[in-house]
């Protein structure tokens, strides 16, 4: 069978002091023909209703389901032709990104073992199960996958981008470097490898050569809010407030659904003396998470500059509620004390 398999991806997200990253999937996010998949999709359902046996109908029906993001309809459509067929490679590597996209991940790597099993020298399957594995943050066996998918094909661009992430997440920064390096040779259109190699610089304190892969990143998507965000956290390291405050807005200006992107704007806004600012986006932040115990605590303090005392009160209460270690802090604020949980 020929190996022409859907990769999947994933991709970190650089938290505020470049502490930690984060893993998340990137399953179906590129566009889609909807209106010719639910044409696929209602042609063979009444296919089936006709004729329940008609297995080739099911796997075309799953795949409609699949792009139509589907995905539990699909991985009962595939099981079902996997009971008549259970020695299909492919039916269990589709089924397994499907269960990858609603983030059944052991069970993704459940079926790509099967994969590999019965077809050992697909290198997407491994590349996949190097996936799922990552996000289980089992990043050493990930490692092992993504090395044999490269062995087995060396112009795979997400086996080196995601091998370079995950090698990110166990602190091997310059080995990961040159996997992003491969990955944007192999194609240097894609956003994803720059963004990488970005986080990884950053980790080495090489905050130009950081800007650079991030501006390169920006070049080729404008629309990229998340690099937008992540260049703005270099610009802090460098110390240009300025910037960084201009990329967080640019990001929200991408995505007003960007919750980080509104706390990092406020708190750049409270440390310029800004305090109007940093209410209204603490505010917009808290409209959109309401349980974050340090955002009331952070507006709270915002608002006690601009004299609005009443309601700095309600959001250190808040905060005091969503999190009790607040209190002996609190405890040291004269204007607060009287309104504090007795003990």
């Amino acid at each position: 069978m020929r190996d022409t398999k859907r990769i999947l991806l994933f991709s970190i997200i650089l938290c505020f002091n470049f502490l930690f990253l984060q893993i998340l999937p990137a399953i179906g996010a590129e566009k889609i023909d909807v209106e010719k998949y639910e044409k696929q999709l209602e042609k063979y359902s009444l296919i089936i209703a006709k004729n329940p046996n008609s297995y080739s109908s099911y796997l075309k029906k799953a795949e409609a389901e699949y792009n139509l993001r589907k995905f539990d309809e699909a991985i009962s459509d595939y099981t079902l032709v996997l009971k008549k067929y259970p020695n299909v490679s492919e039916n269990y590597f589709l089924r397994g990104n499907s269960k990858f996209a609603i983030k059944d991940y052991a069970g993704a790597i459940e079926d790509f073992n099967k994969t590999v099993e019965l077809e050992p020298d697909s290198a997407t399957a491994y590349c996949n199960r190097g996936t799922a594995k990552s996000i289980l943050k089992n990043y050493k066996d990930a490692i092992d996958d993504f090395d044999t998918a490269i062995n087995m094909d060396d112009d795979i661009y997400d086996a080196y981008c995601n091998r370079g992430v995950a090698k990110v997440n166990i602190n091997d920064y310059g080995s990961a470097i040159l996997d992003f390096d491969k990955a944007i040779k192999i194609d240097s259109k894609i956003t994803d490898a720059y963004c990488h190699r970005a986080h990884a610089k950053a980790y080495l304190q090489n905050y130009n050569g950081a800007l650079d892969d991030f501006n390169k990143a920006i070049e080729l998507n404008p629309k990229l809010a998340s690099a937008y965000y992540d260049r703005g956290h270099v610009k802090i390291q460098i110390g240009d407030s300025k910037g960084a405050l201009n990329d967080f807005s640019k990001a929200i200006e991408i995505d007003d659904k960007f919750t980080a992107a509104y706390f990092n704007r406020a708190m750049i806004e409270y440390k310029t003396k800004d305090f109007v600012k940093s209410v209204s986006d603490y505010s917009k932040y808290i409209a959109l998470d309401s349980d974050d115990a340090e955002a009331y605590n952070n507006r709270a303090l915002s608002r006690a500059h601009i004299g609005e005392t009443k309601e700095a009160v309600y959001d250190c209460l808040k905060a005091l509620k969503l999190n009790p270690e607040y209190l002996t802090k609190y405890e040291e604020i004269q204007w607060l004390k009287y309104y504090l949980p007795k003990k």
